[in-house]
């Protein structure tokens, strides 16, 4: 396989799930935090950025347009008056109900043309391949 191909499933992906976002009312960089907010309470803007692999000044621009409409809630930490405690509010939950498995969605879809046993291959190889890329960015 090469990059390109790669590559293309992504935008294939982004295309997928794009459209449906935006009917959110959200960007997709503001879907990628609320969902992460999602699934993970009480968490750090830096916490955000680095497991988004996003960056920080962008996830900032985010996590104050999410704040003002009301999507996430920002509490300053009391036991680290310099860090703010993120977790998304329920009208953050309702907005991106719909969407919060977007990505997901996509990938049961293309997935349907394997078999089960092909499908637990595939997953396999991608957590091989994950492991590889993140071993390598290290370095």
């Amino acid at each position: 396989m090469d990059f390109n191909t790669i590559s293309l499933l992504f935008k294939h992906a982004k295309g997928y799930g794009h459209a449906k976002i935006r009917e959110a009312g959200v960007s997709d960089t503001e879907h990628k935090i609320c969902t992460f907010l999602y699934f993970h309470s009480d968490a750090y803007q830096n916490m955000i950025a680095n497991y988004l692999m996003l960056d920080k000044t962008t996830v900032a621009k985010a996590i104050v347009s999410l704040e003002e409409r009301g999507l996430i809630k920002r509490i300053q930490n009391p036991a680290n008056r310099r860090k703010n405690i993120l977790n998304i509010t329920d009208e953050g939950k309702k907005t991106i109900a719909d969407v919060v498995d977007i990505y997901d969605e996509w990938l049961e879809k293309i997935e349907s043309c394997l078999s089960d046993a092909e499908k637990e291959q595939f997953h396999n190889y991608c957590i091989r391949i994950l492991e590889k890329a993140k071993e390598i960015s290290v370095k």
